[in-house]
Formats: structure tokens, sequence, C-alpha cells
């Protein structure tokens, strides 16, 4: 979190996700989709390593804000959806946080503590799997499969993550084409209103109102 951002938490509800792409994603999908959600500060929580440490400054700086009242923990499955629910929930304990008691849900606590674990709390993936579910159908999608079916096809394909490779595939045809998903999702590259993003959106406005 650093210290300048703990001398600045501005909001009785936050949303820690895992790296500064992420915060442009969120805050994008916050500022189209989710209205009623405009009182959650977002936060880069600095990757898995620094979760711990980050934890620990927000406890620290809740302290002097008595209104603070919610957090939200979003974290990609990777390879293992029950390993990356339980690393998280581990990690809230010590730092003195009451865990829910499962993925997408939120503790009784005060602060009440969500997590969500991308993309569906038991299925192993990562943002780029809701990005490219959220933009199936599309003529840009049909031609990336053909493309990611070519390499299939000369044995070609080195990346292990096939979402990762559709994103950044995808993202090469924009009219300003980037690197990142969250940047994609500056440019109106998603579909936020796409089901794919349904249960995710669902966790973060059930976040700004707890406690309200």
């Amino acid at each position: 979190m650093g210290r300048s951002q703990r001398e600045n938490l501005k909001s009785d509800c936050l949303l820690l996700v895992e790296g500064k792409d992420e915060v442009n994603l969120f805050e994008t999908l916050i500022e189209r989709c989710l209205d009623g959600a405009s009182s959650i500060q977002v936060i880069d929580a600095g990757g898995k390593d620094r979760f711990s440490g980050e934890l620990q400054a927000i406890r620290a700086a809740a302290q002097l804000r008595p209104t603070f009242r919610a957090i939200g923990v979003v974290r990609d499955a990777d390879d293992n959806a029950a390993g990356a629910f339980k690393s998280v929930c581990d990690h809230l304990g010590k730092a003195g946080y009451e865990p829910p008691s499962s993925h997408g849900k939120f503790s009784d606590a005060a602060p009440s503590v969500g997590v969500f674990i991308v993309p569906d709390g038991a299925n192993v993936g990562a943002m780029e799997t809701l990005c490219r579910r959220s933009v199936q159908g599309t003529d840009a999608s049909a031609c990336v499969e053909k493309y990611m079916e070519c390499l299939d096809g000369h044995d070609a394909m080195k990346s292990r993550n096939r979402d990762k490779t559709f994103a950044h595939a995808y993202l090469s045809a924009g009219v300003d084409p980037v690197a990142r998903v969250g940047e994609g999702a500056r440019n109106g590259v998603w579909d936020f209103e796409s089901d794919a993003f349904g249960a995710l959106k669902r966790f973060v406005r059930n976040l700004s109102t707890r406690g309200a």
C-alpha cells in the first residue's frame, strides 16, 4: 500500500487487487457498470508476495478511520482455486481479520471481509479468462481462436496460459493496441455487460453495501 497510500485511506470500503493493471480494470468496471459502488477505493496489493504487509498497513490506517467497514480481495485462481482462497484467508487471519467462509461471500465481522477467486472460485484461470469469455462470439474473437489453432497445428504454441495468449492477441486488434487487460478495459475492449463478469460485479456491489 505504501506510506503515501496509508496516509490517504479515503474510503470506508476497500477493494484489494493484485496489481496496477487490475486497478485500471476494476476502476473502469466500477465507473461504467456499478454507479452505486463509487465509494469503493481500489488498491494495488502489490502481488502475492506483498499481500500480508499491505493488510497490516491497511489495518493500521483503518484504526484512524472509525467508519471503515469493508474489505474485498480479488485474486486469480491460477492453477489452484482452493489453494488461492486458503492462502488469502490465511493472510487475512494473520493480519487480524475474520475471513469469509467461502468464495464470493463476506464475513459478518467489523470490518466485513470478502474474497473472490477469479474466474469463479472453483476452476483454474485468471482475469484474462473472464475477459476472453466476455468477447466470445465476436468476429475478432473468432479470428484470434483461428490464430491459436494455427499455432497448435504447427506445434508453435509455447504459452502455458491460453487465456492470456488470447487476451494479448485480442488487444492487438484494437484501434489503439495496448499490452495489458486493464489498459484494454480503459479503452472499452472487454464487454463488462457480459454474463462472464456477472458474479464479479455482484461481489463488488455487495462490497459497497456491507455495513451501510
